[in-house]
């Protein structure tokens, strides 16, 4: 009997196999690097017997392959295989006794994606016909003005719960961790340096790659970098340790490569490979410019310390706190409200904390742990108004309206901090706990 795991999936009640990843793409590809293996000692192999004990393994392996019903891993694996073979008849031609064997492998491989079913999942892939394709495609466009609205990135680990609050049409609920794409996902969530860092070392390695196929006829370095990188660009495979082993050792020979080359040339590459990194972060920043998700304007600044909603400088500022405001997708309940009519026009500052909201800030939102003592409020001697939610001690704040006259305290009936009697400018939140749901009316609303 198999134990089925929660995390498991299915195509059409076929389960797909993982291999213990948690995630079948992520199988696909590492059984993509070993019938690349295999196809390059069917092309390679001077002893028959290791030709044959190849090209019977890739029956099985192609089996297991097929079973993940990856479509990120089939074009991966079409294309680097495709690379191998090109390579082959561009050196000396596929020789005649290899003819059978490649010919064997190909049908078992076909034959597997029939009998498994997996080839009708790649018939159906067409955007319109596949929620998976179009929910890809959604999240991508999103990418450019991800980048452009965080100089410094949004934070490693924080792609999907960005994308989820901040870009994520209002009328869809997909959840996500990252945004389906290694690539994308580590774009958005690192800064501009890290971005350029990351693009100009994989058109690097690729380069070395082109480099050492062309001086040695040597395909399999380059077959299994494009392999992770076409895989990565579907799924989030990359962030899978194990998924690099491979490429990682193909780097040898492509250093190998690379010293092997004149200082002229190696700079020539290193050049080549920066402009390129360059010029595709120019095109992506224009994307953004000329793709904006949605009539907002937001920035978060390169230290992660600050986001404005809005287009002009905020004179409101709130200081956030995730169980209050409902956690890091927070953005989508402030989007809502600020497309109502009490809400249009106004912009917002988000700060991380107190000390990182302006001297100058005229109406200040203190959340919960951000409301934890009210001394700093000395700090900001040109605010007007203060509204404090669910903060730990309701009365303190409540005693400072001497001071401080446009001062409110919202309070779920649930949290155990509320009073049970009624104060002036205390509101009580029915059906509330810590978490108020309507944070944005409360935060924002005019009175």
């Amino acid at each position: 009997m198999i134990v089925l795991a929660a995390n498991e999936t299915f195509y059409h009640g076929i389960l797909r196999w993982d291999l213990g990843f948690e995630n079948p793409n992520k199988a696909a590809i590492l059984l993509a690097f070993l019938l690349l293996l295999l196809l390059t000692v069917i092309l390679r192999a001077r002893r028959g017997w290791m030709v044959w004990l190849s090209t019977a393994l890739t029956i099985p392996i192609g089996y297991g392959f097929a079973h993940t019903f990856s479509r990120g891993g089939f074009v991966a694996l079409a294309v680097s295989s495709a690379l191998l073979l090109l390579a082959s008849l561009r050196q000396i031609g596929v020789k005649r006794r290899l003819c059978l064997p490649l010919l064997l492998a190909g049908l078992a491989l076909g034959a597997n994606t029939v009998f498994t079913k997996f080839s009708a999942r790649l018939a159906e892939s067409a955007p319109l016909q596949d929620a998976s394709v179009g929910n890809r495609l959604l999240l991508w466009k999103a990418v450019p003005r991800m980048m452009l609205d965080a100089p410094g990135g949004w934070g490693t680990g924080h792609a999907g719960e960005t994308f989820m609050g901040w870009y994520q049409p209002l009328d869809r609920h997909e959840r996500y961790r990252t945004l389906v794409n290694s690539h994308l996902t580590w774009l958005t969530e690192w800064g501009w340096c890290g971005r350029w860092l990351y693009v100009t070392g994989w058109l690097f390695l690729l380069g070395l790659g082109f480099v050492r196929l062309k001086k040695r006829s040597d395909a399999l370095p380059l077959a299994l970098w494009v392999c992770l990188g076409i895989g990565g660009f579907f799924s989030s495979v990359a962030e899978s340790c194990v998924i690099w082993i491979l490429p990682a050792l193909a780097i040898a020979p492509l250093i190998q490569t690379f010293l092997s080359e004149t200082p002229t040339r190696r700079g020539f590459l290193a050049a080549n490979a920066s402009m390129g990194s360059g010029l595709l972060l120019v095109l992506l920043t224009v994307a953004g410019h000329l793709w904006p998700m949605h009539d907002l304007p937001l920035h978060r600044t390169a230290d992660g310390r600050q986001i404005t909603v809005g287009g002009s400088e905020p004179t409101t500022w709130i200081v956030f706190d995730d169980t209050v405001m409902g956690g890091p997708t927070y953005g989508r309940a402030l989007r809502d409200f600020l497309q109502t009519p009490e809400g249009k026009g106004q912009t917002i500052g988000i700060a991380s904390q107190l000390d990182a909201v302006p001297k100058d800030v005229r109406h200040l939102i203190l959340c919960g742990a951000g409301a934890r003592t009210a001394e700093p409020l000395r700090a900001f001697p040109q605010v007007e108004t203060v509204r404090v939610l669910s903060p730990k001690d309701p009365r303190k704040w409540l005693s400072l309206r001497k001071t401080v006259p446009d001062l409110h305290v919202f309070c779920g009936e649930l949290s155990p901090n509320c009073p049970t009697d009624d104060l002036p400018g205390l509101k009580t939140i029915p059906g509330a706990g810590d978490y108020l749901p309507t944070w944005p009316r409360l935060a924002l609303a005019k009175p």
